[in-house]
Order: C-alpha cells, then structure tokens, then sequence
C-alpha cells in the first residue's frame, strides 16, 4: 500500500536496505547505533534491515563490546567480501584485470601487457576473458559469489548498453565489445569510459570524497575526462562527454589519431614527452618517471621537454577550469607525473588567462594512481546490487 507520500513500503524498504548496503559498501564495517543516527531509522528497523541483508549473504554481524569489557555491545554491519565482482581495465598498454570483494577491497589482479598489433577487438576479449577466468578460478576454492564484471575503456561508450562508439587509441569505431565479452563469459557486462570510472573511484573513495564539483584527468597515450556537476556524473545525451583529449589547443598542431588537428592529447599524452625527450613511445609510466628524474638530474633535453609538456597541461586546465568551475581537478597517469615535478610550470600557464583565482580550485594527484578506472570499474559492477540488493540471488 501507498504511503501517505507516495512511495509504496516496498519502495521504501528498497532506498533503505540501499543505504545500508551502500554505506557499509563505501565506508566499511559500520555499527548499527551509527546506521541509525546517519539514516534516521529507529533500532528496530535498522535491525529488520540487516537482517534481511544477512539473509541475502551481503554482509554479516559481529559483537563487539563499546568502552571496554564493561561497555554495551555493539552489533557491527560488515560487508562480506566472498560477494565479489571482476574489475577490468582495458589500457593502451596493458590489460589490468582484478577480483574485488564487497566493501572495496582488491583480492586478487593480473596484468598483462598488449602486444604490438594486440588491439583487434577479438583478441582483446579473449585476452579478457582468459584473464577474468584465471581471477575467478584461483578464488574458486574460497567459495565467491560473482557479481558481476566491470570495464573501463579509453574511448566514447553508449552508456545505454556499452557499445563501444570509438577508440582511437585501440584502433577501436562502431565495436560492440561489451555483447562480445558478455558472450565469450556467459555473466553480465558492464562496460564504461576509463575517465568516468577514474571518477566515480576518486570520487567515492579516493582524493575527490566530498567534493560535488570535481574533474577527474587521466593522460596515457591519450587524455580522457570525468566530471561531477552537482555530485552526479555528467554523461551526456548518450554517454559520450568529457573527450578532453580531443578538445583542440593548438590550431598549428599536429594530427591527431581522431583525425583533427592540434588536439590537447598531441601535446601532453605520455609518448609525446618521450618523444620530446628524445626516448621511445611505448615505455609508460616508468619511462615518463624517468624523464622527469634525468630532468632533476640537470639533462637539458629532459628538463625542456617537461617544461614544454608542463606548458601544454596548464593550457588545457586552464579551459576546463573556466568551462566548469570545479572545486577540485584530480590528476592521474603521466599528467600526476608533471604536475609534481613542475607544478609552478602548470600554474603559470594556467594563470595566463584563467578566469577565476588558481587558489580557488584545489589540483590533487589521484588517490589510486594509474588504477583509478580499475577500481571506477569494480564501482561500476557493484552498481545493480548496491542499487537493488533483494535482486541478488538468495545464498545457499
């Protein structure tokens, strides 16, 4: 039956076994006294409500004594960690692939770098899917309960199904990557850009916690974006917003692999400071480390060529700054690298023709570091069940 606001009590039990499940998903083992007081509930209730979660194999109860052996016990909500989902993060370089359990937690990864001429899609789901199997496989003793498999990818993807629209930097358009993998891995998919996910992680968990207006950057061969407008993640029409990579800065400029010319990727990504640098592509972030190290060191080459990239990242934040007046700018990947080792060179280009004080936007290193999109990944495949959690299979 309705309630005198509208929202039926199943409806109602819904948002609050949601809340539960949440918290105790993003924050960790929780007391029900602390349940009660953050979301209103009387004791009662928060007790109904566990216990169905219990019921559901989501998470279990301990007691513990509150000040001391004389205290009042305690019933702490810890989120079981046999409920895991498979994070994947489909990099230029390299796959990652990880077993995370409930609350947060990495049980397990594996890594494996792409091969030259390894970016045809077909190869990159059956690397995929060896390596999620290998994940599941060795957990298989320990009894997990999969959830769900959760991927980030360097490019525009359909949020309504995954449909991966282009890739540039995989050599990726009009791919349907998602219904392939879910396929090849009989489970569910859910797919999303690498810079959203890079968000919601940093968000949720790492340098961005507590911030509604925040930009999440991410540089590798190519740049990728994910904004918090209002707290919640700004998408687009269909899915496709935040290619700051490809937003142009340099109408002299190079081609870029999407085809335009002088985009802001061409001028920051990880192999354009190599190649300034006078190394080879292809080295990632330990070759980037390496440069700016040499650059410390006194190589004149390096030095110029971190000054020069250090230039082009504070022109690029300086328009997203403007454009949308974040609270917070979190850096991951090769920019994170040249944002210390030359952040007054980022200032003073920003500085040149920001609208706003630079004192007025924080700029903080990702949390994560280059697993940022990992973990937005596993964040991503939680998502239905710590939306529904009455849709999860009964345990056993």
């Amino acid at each position: 039956m309705p309630t005198p606001t509208g929202v039926s009590t199943d409806e109602l039990r819904r948002a609050n076994l949601r809340a539960i499940l949440q918290t105790v998903h993003t924050r960790g083992p929780t007391t029900r006294a602390v349940l009660t007081r953050q979301l209103g509930l009387n004791r009662s209730t928060i007790g109904a409500l566990t216990g169905e979660l219990q019921s559901l194999g989501l998470v279990s109860e301990e007691t513990s004594a509150v000040g001391g052996r004389s205290g009042r016990p305690s019933h702490l909500v810890v989120p079981r960690e046999d409920n895991v989902v498979v994070a994947v993060d489909v990099g230029v370089d390299r796959i990652a692939v990880a077993l995370v359990g409930l609350g947060g937690e990495v049980l397990d990864r594996r890594d494996r770098r792409h091969q030259r001429g390894e970016h045809d899609v077909g190869h990159v789901v059956d690397a995929v899917a060896q390596m999620v199997e290998d994940v599941l496989g060795a957990a298989g003793d320990q009894k997990v309960r999969c959830l769900g498999v959760g991927v980030a990818v360097p490019g525009a993807v359909r949020a309504v199904d995954g449909f991966v629209r282009f890739a540039p930097n995989l050599g990726w358009a009009e791919v349907p990557f998602t219904d392939l993998l879910a396929a090849r891995l009989g489970r569910p998919v859910a797919t999303g850009n690498d810079a959203d996910l890079g968000a919601l992680a940093e968000h949720v968990r790492g340098a961005a916690v507590g911030y509604t207006e925040a930009v999440y950057l991410n540089a590798s061969v190519g740049i990728g974006g994910g904004f918090l407008m209002a707290g919640r993640p700004l998408a687009g029409a269909r899915g496709y917003a935040g290619e700051v990579g490809h937003m142009q800065v340099d109408s002299q400029g190079p081609v870029c692999r999407c085809g335009a010319v002088g985009c802001w990727e061409t001028k920051v990504g990880e192999n354009v400071l190599l190649r300034l640098a006078g190394r080879l592509p292809g080295g990632g972030p330990p070759a980037v480390a390496e440069v700016i190290e040499a650059a410390r060191a006194g190589e004149r080459r390096a030095a110029e060529a971190v000054a020069e990239v250090a230039d082009w990242c504070g022109v690029g934040l300086r328009g997203i700054v403007n454009l949308f007046d974040p609270e917070i700018v979190v850096l991951g990947g090769s920019l994170a690298q040249v944002w210390r080792a030359a952040e007054a060179t980022v200032n003073e280009a920003m500085a040149r023709s920001t609208m706003m004080p630079r004192d007025d936007v924080l700029i903080r290193a990702a949390q994560f570091g280059v697993d940022s999109p990992l973990i937005g990944a596993a964040e991503l495949a939680f998502a239905p069940v710590l939306d529904h959690p009455q849709a999860v299979p009964t345990a056993s």
